[in-house]
């Protein structure tokens, strides 16, 4: 009876963990933009004449409204450091001045959970929700709003000394190619369909 009653208590826990990163409410809308579902992003907005490959970026930090479990500045530096790298690799202007367009955004949620069953489960559970826009002026060019989820593939036992640093550097450089996939293939499957 005291192993069923272990058991049943070890299953509940872990269902508890995992459903602790389930879905979350998506952040507020822009006013004035019309989201459709994005193909990379949850939701996103595209300004008809709106080319991405030829335009120069500001990129602003993304602030972190709510973490959990987990450093807000540590993960806003990962996350602006990627943006950046990303947005160099694949080619695209990054400056100031009055041609620039503005990239700018939050990350409204953001959580590490499983560390007391990680025993158990094997993972550590990460997830975020993050909405920004590019701008130039007041005009609103580009909007998205995502949600990432990811888990780290390691076995059951004790924790690898910076595991957590790890998926979060994952769950930052995922978010980012979110992001970049939405902005630079956005339309493609459509037209190549």
């Amino acid at each position: 009876m005291c192993r069923w009653s272990c058991w049943i208590f070890c299953v509940l826990a872990a269902l508890t963990a995992v459903s602790a990163c389930g879905p979350r409410a998506l952040p507020p809308k822009p006013a004035a933009v019309v989201f459709l579902p994005g193909e990379y992003v949850e939701e996103s907005y595209f300004a008809p004449d709106f080319k991405p490959a030829d335009t120069i970026y500001a990129l602003n930090a993304f602030p972190v409204a709510r973490a959990i479990n987990a450093s807000a500045e540590a993960f806003q530096k990962i996350f602006q450091e990627g943006l950046v790298r990303a947005w160099q690799a694949q080619g695209l202007k990054i400056g100031s001045g009055q041609n620039a367009c503005s990239l700018s955004g939050t990350i409204h949620y953001l959580a590490v959970k499983g560390a007391r069953l990680r025993w158990l489960t094997g993972r550590l559970f990460a997830s975020l929700t993050i909405s920004g826009t590019i701008t130039r002026g007041d005009q609103v060019l580009f909007a998205f709003r995502d949600q990432v989820y990811l888990s780290s593939p390691l076995a059951p036992g004790v924790a690898a000394p910076r595991e957590k640093d790890i998926l979060l550097a994952r769950l930052a450089q995922e978010a980012v190619n979110h992001l970049l996939n939405e902005l630079l293939l956005h339309g493609l499957t459509a037209e190549s369909g």
